[in-house]
C-alpha cells in the first residue's frame, strides 16, 4: 500500500481506487489465463476413464472357529480398506490383468500409470478406474483389473490355510498306509483339523467379488469449459495480486494531501491538464478558450495568489516545480494573462535558461531576451514584447493571430482587448546559465521591473534538477510550487520540501497541474457554461 494509507485505516473505497487504477494488471491476466488453458486443453488428445467397483469382506473366522468375536474387526475399518487398495496395486496382479486383458503395447508399469484404487469413505468397496484413451479398452481394462484382483486376494488369503490342509492330508494318508484305525484319536484329530481349515478357506475365498463391473467410459480430458473456469479464476487472482504489487512497488504520488503534508504548504488550485489540442498548437487555455471549464481554475489561482499575497504585498513571484514536464511554464503563462484581464500592469520573465518554452505560447520570438538586458546590451523597454490579451469575444478559440489582435487594437482602440501582458523572453542562452541567475545585475534587472509593473511572474528551472532556482529565490519576493500528481515521487517531494525550507523567500503554496476534473466539478462548471467556445461565437455572429 501507499504511504499514505499509513495514517489511516484502509478502507473499501481506497482498494477500489487501487483496482482502477491497474485495471489493466486485473484484466490481462483474467482474459489471458483462460485463453492459454482453453488453447492447450482443446490440443490436448482425448481420455477416458471407466469404473468397477469392488466389493471387500472382512470374514469373522474366529466366530466359525471357535464361536467368538475376532476384535480386530472392529477396529479401524479404514485402515483395512487402504490395505487393500495397496495390495491392488501389486505389479504382480498388474501383470496378470495385462496378460488377461489382451491390449498390445501395455505393460505393467503402463496399467499402474492409468490406475487409481480408492477405498470408500462409507462402505467396504474399493473403486477401481482406469484411464485409456480408448474408451472400451479402459472398460476392458477396469473389468479385467476387479476380476483379477478378487482372484488374487483369493489366492493371497488362502495360500497359508491351503499349505496347512496339505499337510494335514499327508498326515491323514501316512496314518492310512500304516494300518492305523480311522477310529483312532490320531486320525479323529486331523480330521477335525481338516475340517476347520476347509471352512476357514471356504470363508476367505469369499472375501471380495466385483459388485459393479464397468459397462463404459466416460471422457474425462479435456474439459476446455472446466479449464476456461479454473483458468479465470486462476487469472483474477494473478492479476489482482500483481495489480496489489504494483501499487505497493509504485512510489508516486497520487493526493494532494499527501503532497501538502510533505511540502507543509497550502493547495492554492487544482489546474486540469489543457486538451490535446491546445497541446499540439503550443496555445494556453486563458487566451485560446478563456470561457471553458480548463479556465475557472485559472481564475481561482489567481484569486488565491491574491488572498495569500493581501498582506505580504509581494511584486515579484516565481515558480517552479521539482522536476521538468510538470506544467509549470503552461500555469505561469495562464495565470500571467489572467492576471493582465483585470487590468493590472503584469510581466512574464522566462529565466528557465535550460529549457525556455514561454515564447512559443506568445508567438514571440526568444532573443532578445532577459540575457541582454542583464548584459547591457539593451534596456528592458526594448526586449520586453507587449502582447495583447483578447477579450472572449474576439478571441475565436485562440485562432486570432496576437499579431492581427495587435493591429486591431491599435486601429479600433481597446473593444477587443482586455488587457496587455508583457514578456520577456530568455534571450540568447548564455554559456553558464548559473552565473547569470546568480549575478547582480539580474537583481538589479528585477528590481527595476518590479517598480515598473504591478506584478513579475517568472518562470524558473525546476528545483531538483539545477540550482538556479535557489539562487533566484534570494532575488524574489515570494514563491510558487507546481506539482503533478503520477509524475512526482514521494523521495522527490521529500527532497523538495528540504530544498524549499532552505529558500529564502516566501512561500504561497503548490498548485497541482494536469488534475483531473471529478464528476462534481465537471457538473458545476458544466451548468454555468453549458456552450463550447465555437457555438458562442456561432451565436454571436448570429445575433
Amino acid at each position: 500500500m501507499t504511504d499514505a494509507f499509513a495514517s489511516r485505516p484502509t478502507t473499501l473505497a481506497d482498494y477500489l481506487a487501487i483496482l482502477r487504477r491497474r485495471v489493466w494488471v486485473v484484466v490481462i491476466p483474467l482474459v489471458l489465463a483462460p485463453a492459454v488453458a482453453v488453447l492447450i486443453s482443446s490440443r490436448q488428445a482425448s481420455l477416458y476413464q471407466a469404473s468397477a467397483q469392488i466389493l471387500v469382506k472382512r470374514a469373522d473366522i474366529a466366530a466359525a472357529v471357535a464361536g467368538v468375536t475376532d476384535p480386530t474387526l472392529q477396529v479401524d475399518p479404514v485402515r483395512f480398506l487402504k490395505t487393500q487398495a495397496s495390495v491392488a496395486r501389486d505389479p504382480k496382479l498388474a501383470q496378470r490383468v495385462v496378460a488377461v486383458a489382451g491390449v498390445p503395447g501395455m505393460s505393467a508399469g503402463a496399467l499402474l500409470g492409468s490406475l487409481s484404487v480408492t477405498p470408500d469413505p462409507d462402505a467396504d468397496l474399493l473403486n477401481v478406474a482406469v484411464t485409456n484413451g480408448n474408451p472400451e479398452v479402459a472398460a476392458r481394462l477396469a473389468n479385467a483389473y476387479a476380476d483379477e484382483f478378487t482372484k488374487y486376494r483369493t489366492e493371497l488369503d488362502t495360500a497359508r490355510v491351503n499349505d496347512a490342509l496339505s499337510n494335514v492330508k499327508a498326515q491323514m494318508d501316512s496314518l492310512r498306509a500304516r494300518g492305523v484305525s480311522l477310529d483312532s484319536p490320531a486320525y479323529g484329530t486331523l480330521l477335525e483339523s481338516r475340517t476347520r481349515l476347509e471352512t476357514i478357506g471356504r470363508l476367505l475365498a469369499d472375501n471380495s467379488q466385483v459388485l459393479q463391473p464397468a459397462e463404459d467410459a466416460a471422457k474425462i480430458s479435456p474439459n476446455p469449459r472446466q479449464r476456461g473456469v479454473i483458468g479465470a479464476l486462476l487469472g483474477l487472482v494473478l492479476g489482482l495480486g500483481l495489480a496489489f504489487l504494483a501499487e505497493a512497488l509504485d512510489k508516486r504520488v497520487r493526493s494532494e494531501e499527501e503532497i501538502g503534508n510533505i511540502l507543509g504548504l497550502p493547495l492554492l488550485a487544482r489546474i486540469p491538464k489543457p486538451a490535446r489540442r491546445l497541446r499540439k498548437a503550443n496555445q494556453i487555455v486563458m487566451l485560446a478558450e478563456p470561457r471553458s471549464i480548463g479556465a475557472e481554475p485559472v481564475r481561482g489561482l489567481r484569486t488565491n495568489i491574491d488572498f495569500a499575497n493581501l498582506e505580504r504585498n509581494a511584486r515579484t513571484i516565481m515558480v517552479t516545480s521539482s522536476v521538468q514536464r510538470e506544467g509549470k511554464s503552461t500555469t505561469i503563462a495562464n495565470v500571467a494573462v489572467a492576471f493582465a484581464r483585470t487590468g493590472r500592469r503584469v510581466a512574464l520573465v522566462d529565466l528557465d535558461l535550460r529549457r525556455p518554452y514561454l515564447n512559443r505560447f506568445f508567438r514571440v520570438k526568444s532573443a532578445p531576451g532577459i540575457t541582454e538586458v542583464v548584459l547591457g546590451g539593451m534596456s528592458p523597454s526594448e526586449a520586453l514584447r507587449a502582447v495583447p490579451v483578447p477579450a472572449p469575444g474576439a478571441a475565436r478559440s485562440g485562432t486570432m493571430e496576437i499579431g492581427r489582435l495587435a493591429a486591431a487594437t491599435s486601429s479600433n482602440g481597446h473593444g477587443q482587448v482586455e488587457g496587455l501582458l508583457h514578456v520577456l523572453p530568455t534571450g540568447t542562452i548564455p554559456p553558464d546559465p548559473g552565473e547569470l541567475i546568480g549575478s547582480d545585475a539580474l537583481g538589479v534587472v528585477l528590481d527595476g521591473l518590479a517598480e515598473q509593473f504591478d506584478l513579475v511572474l517568472i518562470d524558473s528551472p525546476p528545483l531538483l534538477v539545477v540550482g538556479d532556482a535557489m539562487t533566484l529565490s534570494a532575488r524574489v519576493d515570494a514563491m510558487l510550487v507546481i506539482t503533478r500528481l503520477k509524475l512526482v515521487h514521494r523521495g522527490m517531494l521529500h527532497e523538495l520540501a528540504r530544498l524549499l525550507e532552505a529558500c529564502p523567500v516566501d512561500k504561497f503554496g503548490y498548485v497541482v497541474a494536469g488534475a483531473e476534473l471529478g464528476a462534481a466539478y465537471g457538473y458545476a462548471y458544466g451548468y454555468s457554461y453549458p456552450a463550447t467556445e465555437a457555438q458562442r461565437s456561432e451565436q454571436q455572429r448570429v445575433s
